[in-house]
This record gives structure tokens, C-alpha cells and sequence, in this order.
């Protein structure tokens, strides 16, 4: 054990010497924590208050639709023209101060987000100067019932509206700044409120005595350490200093289990990783070439070596994977399954009747009108499995002459360079939800692909006005027959024009200690997501499930 982790594992206790009982957990790595809890700061704050001290609206059980966790609402009603949705609140709960929670809390954070734009509170307010936007108004209908009127017809709406995180007026409505207030003494109605004990290296957020929740809530504080790298944070568990991790694992039947008795992982698939390319440049503007650079990658090696056998296959060239299995009409994708297959001698002979060839005998191929061809993976520094996935790649593609090489590079510089759409290829995760179209809206929003703004998921920047078009039609139906259909319009018309390259699905990354708490989401009991990132608004249900094991 090292000297800093054998300090840690003296002052931080997995279990309070005073009978608390408290529950460790890792969701966002850091050099050292800030005082601040700001539930609409996503550099860090929210990742400890959002769902634990802030509530939402609604908890979607993602993985078990039909038993979602109703939350600050008790029901929900979706007009039959789509155009708004109405939403019954939960009677008698008050604000960790005290306060009553009612109408007027949902209806002042509405207003709030409207008059704060760059406040990011995850309300896609209806801007009339710029027609964008969904939410036109949030309407008090009583003290507790809210009714939010749309712009245009959207059945799925309710998934965004229901992840609201209301704010108590009594307090929220004297911060002119909200974007930077460090709320350091947040009030919320959340299981969690009461900030006690922070240092730099580590914070607990206790028990709401006002909550709801507390006869059954069995852990009186969560404790978040300051941890940062796979290393430390492995170790801190296998000392027995956390309980809930997510970090990435490189070999955990060598790397982790091993180290103690009581760590365990499990590793479902998760959101796909694509190879995002540049369409606006060339060689990437040419469909020929794309195809013959799908079929020279040797995924079995990605999958099987350079993500040490925890990522999965992606059967079809659609951007997403096995995550919405139920989402995928095979038959319509199966004459496009080639293209996820390797096959280096079709990739060549691909580039060969496309034009792509070794116009000045140098070794490598050129563009068509003779200019060289010259490429780089863009991957951030320390991410193993990526950078070896992208040797990979740039190996398969060297194989049949084209000269791709992987640049490494820190990564603010790597987020940085991502939002200029100035680059040439860059390995990128997906974005997830309760629908595909939670995936495939920002990558193919017209909005996401603004030079100097470039989204992460939208970075091929193609235009594809069928696949636009389908994800207005999806969205503005609630039969999920005619869902289906829209979905597999836009996987075919990502299939036919590889605006990116599917590489494979991540896993899911879920680490528990069984040392303290049992009641663990497990293989066997999947009744969550188990993810412990904010993000997630079932954590709080998986954290509210866990038991202390009596020795």
C-alpha cells in the first residue's frame, strides 16, 4: 500500500467509528474537491447533488419500463395531440429547510432555465428569436398539478420534462448568477442534503431529516473521496475504502478481483464507440472510401486484445449496437452486415475502383486528383483500451496503404480541438436513452454541427435531411409500430451513407464492493441501471436498496 492510500485508509474509514452507517462511492475523478454543489454544474457539483440531494420529476427504470420510480410526480398525462404533457405532484414533501415543495417550485424553475440560458439545467426552453427549442410554457394548474405546452407535437418529451430537477423558489430566486453560485449549503428533497465534513479530499453528503425516504433508507451519509486515475481508485477499493465505482477495468480477472475478496464487476454492454471522421474533407467525403475503411478494420482484434475481451461485437454499420437490440429489424439491416466484416483484400480493391491509389509510388495511396493521403486518430492520453484499439486501426489501415497514424494528446486539448469540426478522425463513445433516438438526435441535429460548436456525437458533420426527417416522425408518434418503422429508416440511411464507422460496444462500467452493503444490482438481478454517474437517475434507487451487512 502506498503512503497516501495507507493515510486514506487511517482517516477514512469505509464505515464511520461513530455507528454511522455510510456508503462510498467514486463517480467522477478529480485533483481535489470544491465546495460546491451547484446541482447545474456539470464540471463536477451536479455529479454529487443531482438525484441524492435534487430530485426529479420522474425516475424511467430504463432497463424495466414497466416499473419506473415515480419521484416528485405521482403520475403523468400525455395529451392525445402530443402538443403537452400534465403532471400530478407529490403531496406533503417538503424542503430539506422545511419548506413545502409545490407548483410553484416547478413552475420558478421553468422560468428560471428560460431566463438563464447559460445556465445548463437540461430544460430545452422554446426560444421564439431563434425558433428553437420544445418547452413553450409551464402552466400552474393547481398547487399541485403542472401542465408544460410544446411547440410541435412530441411523444417524447416526457423522458426530458421528467428528468427536471425542480429548485426551491424560497432560495433560488435571490441568485442572479446561477451559472456561478456555489451552493454550498444546498437544500433540496432528496434522500441526501446536509453537506458535512468536506475537505480537498473528501466529502459526505448525510441524511435529509425531512425526507420521505428515511424508513426505508438504511445509510445515513454518502462519502465521496478525491480520486483520480484507475489505479488509485482500484486500490482505494480493494482497501476497502469504497464501495461504487465506474471506473474503467484493464483486465479485472488479473487487475482487480484478485485484490480483494469483495470486489466485483459486472460489465453489460453499453452505448457503441464509432470512429468519427471528418465528411467535410477529403478522403472522408468520398462513400467509397468509407466503405473500403469499414471493411479494413479487424474488429475481432479491437474486441478480442485491445479492449482485453470487455466490449462487444456491433453487428450492422449503424452507429448504435446490441444496447437497442429491440430497435433493430435484421432483415432490412442484413444486406449492409459486409460492412462490419474484415476483409483487407475488398477494402483494396475498394480504393482501387474509387481512385484511391499510390499515384507517386511512394508507398502510400493518394486522393484521386494525386494529393497525398495523410491522417490521425485522435485519442486522449491514458485511455488504454482506445489508444490500443486505434494502433489497431491505424495498423489495418497502413496494411492496405493508407497512412493513418494515432495522436495522442491531453485531454482539454482533445475536447478542445473536438469542438472546431477542424480534424480528421477521432474514436468517440455514443450518447444513450431510453430510445435510439437519444443516440441518433445529436448526431445528426443540424444545430450540433456548427463550426466552433461541434457536439462530440455529431462530429462527421453529414447533413442527412432522410434521417432528420425520420427522427421528427418518431418523435411526434407515440405507437411504437410506427417508432419502429422511423428507426428503421434512419438505420438504413446510416447504413447507405457511413457518416461514421462502428467500431464496437463499451461496456457498461459497474464495480461494487461487497465488504459493507449488500442488495447490489447483479447479472442476476438487473433491477437498474447500475451506473453510478450522474446521468443516471436510478442510482439513487440502487444507492436507497443497500443494506448493511451485519459482521
Amino acid at each position: 500500500m502506498t503512503a497516501g492510500l495507507a493515510t486514506l485508509a487511517l482517516s477514512m474509514p469505509a464505515m464511520a467509528q461513530d455507528n454511522r452507517v455510510v456508503l462510498t462511492l467514486h463517480p467522477i475523478d478529480s485533483d481535489a474537491l470544491i465546495e460546491n454543489f451547484n446541482p447545474n454544474n456539470p464540471t463536477g457539483p451536479q455529479q454529487f447533488v443531482r438525484d441524492f440531494a435534487y430530485e426529479p420529476l420522474w425516475i424511467d427504470n430504463i432497463w424495466n419500463p414497466d416499473n419506473d420510480f415515480p419521484a416528485l410526480a405521482t403520475a403523468y398525462e400525455i395529451a392525445d395531440d402530443l402538443m403537452s404533457i400534465t403532471y400530478n405532484l407529490r403531496e406533503g414533501v417538503k424542503w430539506s429547510d422545511g419548506e413545502d415543495f409545490n407548483a410553484d417550485d416547478v413552475i420558478f424553475t421553468f422560468e428560471y432555465a428560460k431566463a438563464n440560458q447559460d445556465y445548463p439545467m437540461g430544460i430545452d426552453v422554446y426560444v421564439e428569436d431563434t425558433d428553437t427549442g420544445s418547452v413553450v410554457s409551464a402552466e400552474k394548474i393547481d398547487d399541485y398539478t403542472v401542465k408544460f405546452n410544446l411547440k410541435e407535437p412530441d411523444a417524447l418529451a416526457r423522458f426530458a420534462l421528467g428528468g427536471i430537477y425542480p429548485l426551491p423558489e424560497h432560495i433560488w430566486a435571490d441568485i442572479e448568477d446561477p451559472k456561478n453560485y456555489a451552493n454550498a449549503k444546498p437544500v433540496g428533497t432528496g434522500p441526501w442534503t446536509e453537506v458535512q465534513n468536506f475537505s480537498r479530499s473528501s466529502v459526505e453528503l448525510c441524511r435529509n431529516e425531512t425526507s420521505r425516504y428515511n424508513e426505508e433508507n438504511a445509510i445515513d451519509c454518502l462519502r465521496f473521496l478525491q480520486l483520480n486515475g484507475n489505479e488509485q481508485i482500484i486500490a482505494a477499493m480493494s482497501a476497502g475504502e469504497v464501495d461504487w465505482l465506474g471506473t474503467g477495468l484493464t483486465d479485472p480477472e488479473i487487475t482487480f478481483t484478485p485484490q480483494s475478496e469483495f470486489n466485483n464487476y459486472w460489465l453489460p454492454p453499453g452505448g457503441d464507440v464509432n470512429l468519427q471522421i471528418n465528411t467535410t474533407k477529403a478522403p472522408f467525403n468520398d462513400l467509397e472510401f468509407r466503405k473500403a475503411l469499414s471493411v479494413a478494420i479487424d474488429r475481432d482484434t479491437i474486441v478480442e486484445i485491445s479492449t482485453f475481451g470487455l466490449t462487444t461485437h456491433t453487428r450492422f454499420p449503424i452507429g448504435t449496437g446490441e444496447a437497442y437490440a429491440t430497435w433493430i429489424n435484421d432483415e432490412a439491416l442484413e444486406p449492409y452486415a459486409w460492412l462490419m466484416a474484415y476483409d483487407p483484400d475488398k477494402a483494396m480493391e475498394l480504393l482501387d475502383a474509387a481512385g484511391f491509389v499510390d499515384a507517386d509510388n511512394d508507398g502510400w495511396r493518394n486522393n484521386p486528383d494525386g494529393t497525398p493521403i495523410s491522417f490521425e486518430i485522435n485519442i486522449p492520453n491514458g485511455w488504454t483500451d482506445w489508444i490500443n484499439s486505434g494502433q489497431t486501426i491505424s495498423e489495418n489501415l497502413q496494411d492496405v496503404g493508407l497512412n493513418a497514424v494515432v495522436r495522442t494528446m491531453d485531454q482539454g486539448a482533445w475536447n478542445d480541438k473536438a469542438r472546431t469540426g477542424d480534424f480528421d478522425s477521432y474514436i468517440m463513445w455514443t450518447n444513450g436513452g431510453p430510445t435510439p433516438y437519444n443516440t441518433y438526435n445529436p448526431m445528426f441535429n443540424p444545430r450540433n454541427m456548427e463550426q466552433g460548436r461541434v457536439d462530440y456525437q455529431a462530429m462527421h458533420q453529414m447533413r442527412l435531411p432522410e434521417v432528420e426527417d425520420a427522427l421528427a416522425a418518431f418523435r411526434s408518434t407515440a405507437d411504437r409500430d410506427a417508432q419502429m418503422e422511423q428507426m428503421t429508416n434512419i438505420h438504413l440511411a446510416v447504413a447507405e451513407n457511413l457518416p461514421v464507422i462502428g467500431l464496437f460496444a463499451n461496456p457498461t462500467w459497474y464495480e461494487y464492493s461487497t465488504r459493507n452493503f449488500e442488495g447490489w444490482v447483479t447479472e442476476e438481478n438487473p433491477y437498474v441501471r447500475p451506473v453510478v454517474f450522474e446521468g443516471t437517475r436510478e442510482r439513487v434507487i440502487h444507492a436507497l436498496s443497500l443494506k448493511p451487512i451485519s459482521r
